[in-house]
């Protein structure tokens, strides 16, 4: 691990730690609900064996706090999220191709059960790593929107 590019994070799901390099932690300019004292995470794969469409959102202050979030497109494919142009400055958001979105998802040992928040979507500024949550003012989504999967799914980990 070189010290300089890098920081040990350590999460319940990698409780001996990953080194991470400093240039991917991620910082919410606007902090996630609810945790107003954590504004640096980092991305990590569930599963580096398995393909899975999930990953963890780490607290690189706090390893026992984590998230786990998905790609919302890929179980919704008209999902989309307006942001405000407050939002947008506080990312320094100038292109809409430089922002990707997560969604929160608690999973369920019966994976069929999952669901995931498509109301408070994460916006992360791929270009500086600023991220935001932010709350949708509308009724079409859901907190806690079931995915649409197959029964004989299984859940990773």
């Amino acid at each position: 691990m070189n010290s300089e590019s890098e920081i040990l994070v350590k999460s319940v799901y990698y409780p001996q730690g990953l080194a991470v390099e400093k240039s991917k932690i991620i910082e919410f300019v606007k902090p996630i609900l609810g945790f107003d004292t954590f504004k640096n995470f980092c991305i990590l794969n569930i599963d580096k064996e398995k393909n899975v469409p999930f990953f963890i959102l780490q607290s690189i202050e706090n390893e026992k706090l984590c998230f786990i979030i998905t790609d919302p497109n890929l179980f919704f494919k008209d999902y989309s999220v307006q942001i405000t142009d407050e939002e947008k400055n506080l990312l320094s958001l100038d292109n809409k191709a430089d922002a990707i979105i997560f969604v929160i998802a608690t999973l369920s040992s019966d994976f069929s059960s999952s669901t995931v928040n498509l109301k408070g979507p994460i916006v992360i500024n791929i270009k500086n790593n600023r991220a935001l949550q932010t709350v949708l003012n509308n009724d079409i989504y859901s907190v806690r929107q079931k995915l649409s999967i197959k029964k004989n799914e299984v859940i990773p980990g």
